[in-house]
C-alpha cells in the first residue's frame, strides 16, 4: 500500500511543475485583472412589434383633476385698480368779524320811517351781508348789502309800519359770521294812521297759567274803534288767550286769563287793531315768560290801576290787581303820609283777598280828618322768600 501512494503523487507533482513553467498545453491567455474600472454598455434589447410598456409615474401629492370643474370666477377677472387720491391743498377760511355801528343800542326806531344801517366786516370781503330786523315773529327789515373794499357797509331801508316793541337787528355774512343787537321799534304817534302801544307788561314779565294777566297802554285812530289784547306762544305765532276791547282812543287797560295747561316758556303779550295779519293792521308786542301755576318762581303781586293815582280826603279810591301764590291769598294795603320827620303814620290801611284767578280789589277810604300832601302807597303780600312789595308815590288831595 505504501508503494502505490508514492506512484500516485509523482504524476501530480510533475503536472504542477509544468503549469508553473508554462509547459502546459496551449490555451487562450487570461488577462490579469487591473484596478481600472471598465464601463459596461447595457445589453441591446432585440427589436419587437409589441408596444412599449408604460413606465409608472412617480407618486406626487399634487392632485391633477381629470374632469373640468365648474367655477363662478371669471376666466379673465377684471383687475382691481385702486385710485391714488390726489392731495388738494386745504385753503383755510379767514375768521370774519361783523359789527354794527348805526343804529346804536339805545336808539328807538320809528316804524314806517327810513333808517340807515351801517357797520364793518373784517377782513374785507365782496360777499353780501344780510341785514334783518325782527319784532317778535314779524320781519320789519330784510335786505342785502355788499361791503366796500375796506370792509365798510351801509344800507338804507324803510321799516315796515306794522309792528312795534323790542326787536333784534341781525347782520350775517352767510354762515361764516353774524352779529345781533337789541333794538326798540315804536309807532310814530304824530302820524294820522292807527296807533297803539303797550306800557305794560315790561319785557320779561311773568304770566302764570290759570291766572289773570293785566295789560295797559294807549291808542288813537283805532280801526273799527276796537283792539284786541292777547298772549302768543310758539315764537309769538299762536294765541293761547285773547280779549277784544271796544275803544275809539285814549289810555286803556285790560286782562286775559291764561289756560291751566299752558306750556311754560317764552311768549309775547300783544295788543293789535284791525284784522291780525291783514292790510292796515297794527301790533304792539312785548316778550314775556309763561310759568306753570306750581312753579316756585310763580309768585306775583301786581297793582293794575293805570295812570297816576290820586287820593282825596274823605273819598274812596278803588285799588285792584293780581296776586298769585301768596300766603292765604292776602294782600295788605297801607297809605302813609310822606313827611320830613318820617313818622310813617298810616293814613289808611286795608286787606284784600285774591280769587281763584288771582284778582283782588279793595275800596280804600281816606278819612275826613286825614292830612293832605305827598304820601306813599304800599301794597305787600307774603313773607320770607315769598315776600312781594309795591311802593308807589301818590298825592292826597284836600
Amino acid at each position: 500500500m505504501k508503494k502505490r501512494s508514492d506512484l500516485f503523487l509523482l504524476p501530480g507533482l510533475i503536472f504542477l511543475v509544468l503549469v508553473a513553467c508554462g509547459g502546459a498545453p496551449t490555451s487562450t491567455p487570461t488577462t490579469a485583472p487591473t484596478e481600472t474600472a471598465v464601463v459596461q454598455n447595457p445589453p441591446t434589447e432585440p427589436a419587437t412589434d409589441e408596444p412599449a410598456t408604460a413606465v409608472p409615474a412617480t407618486p406626487t401629492t399634487e392632485i391633477v383633476p381629470t374632469e373640468p370643474q365648474a367655477t363662478s370666477d371669471a376666466l379673465f377677472p377684471t383687475p382691481v385698480v385702486t385710485a391714488t387720491p390726489t392731495l388738494t391743498p386745504t385753503v383755510e377760511m379767514p375768521s370774519y368779524t361783523v359789527s354794527i355801528i348805526e343804529p346804536g343800542p339805545a336808539v328807538t326806531l320809528l316804524a314806517g320811517r327810513e333808517m340807515t344801517f351801517r357797520g364793518d366786516v373784517q377782513p374785507p370781503t365782496t360777499d353780501p351781508l344780510t341785514v334783518t330786523l325782527r319784532v317778535g315773529s314779524f320781519t320789519a327789515v330784510s335786505t342785502q348789502v355788499t361791503p366796500d373794499d375796506s370792509g365798510g357797509w351801509e344800507v338804507t331801508a324803510t321799516l315796515a309800519d306794522v309792528a312795534s316793541g323790542p326787536g333784534t337787528l341781525t347782520v350775517a355774512l352767510g354762515d361764516l359770521a353774524q352779529v345781533a343787537q337789541p333794538v326798540q321799534v315804536a309807532f310814530d304817534s304824530a302820524t294820522d294812521g292807527p296807533y297803539i302801544s303797550l306800557a305794560r307788561p315790561v319785557e320779561g314779565e311773568t304770566a302764570v297759567a290759570g291766572h289773570a294777566f293785566f295789560m295797559q297802554g294807549s291808542s288813537r285812530n283805532l280801526l273799527d274803534d276796537s283792539f284786541t289784547i292777547g298772549i302768543l306762544v310758539d315764537d309769538c305765532t299762536n294765541f293761547v288767550a285773547a280779549q277784544k276791547i271796544s275803544l275809539a282812543e285814549g289810555n286803556w287797560y285790560g286782562f286775559v286769563i291764561l289756560p291751566q295747561n299752558v306750556t311754560p316758556g317764552p311768549a309775547c303779550a300783544v295788543a293789535y287793531t284791525g284784522e291780525y295779519g291783514e292790510d292796515g293792521w297794527r301790533e304792539a308786542l312785548i316778550p314775556i315768560q309763561l310759568r306753570a301755576a306750581d312753579d316756585p318762581l310763580a309768585v306775583l303781586l301786581h297793582l293794575a290801576n293805570s295812570g297816576e293815582l290820586e287820593f282825596v280826603v274823605g273819598e274812596v279810591t278803588t285799588l285792584f290787581g293780581v296776586a298769585v301764590n301768596v300766603p292765604e291769598q292776602a294782600v295788605d294795603i297801607m297809605l302813609v303820609l310822606d313827611t320830613a320827620v318820617g313818622t310813617n303814620e298810616p293814613v289808611a290801611t286795608g286787606k284784600a283777598f285774591a280769587d281763584q284767578f288771582g284778582f283782588w280789589s279793595i275800596d280804600l277810604e281816606v278819612p275826613d280828618d286825614a292830612p293832605s300832601g305827598p304820601a306813599l302807597l304800599t301794597v305787600t303780600a307774603g313773607e320770607g322768600d315769598t315776600y312781594q312789595e309795591i311802593r308807589l308815590p301818590i298825592t292826597i288831595a284836600p
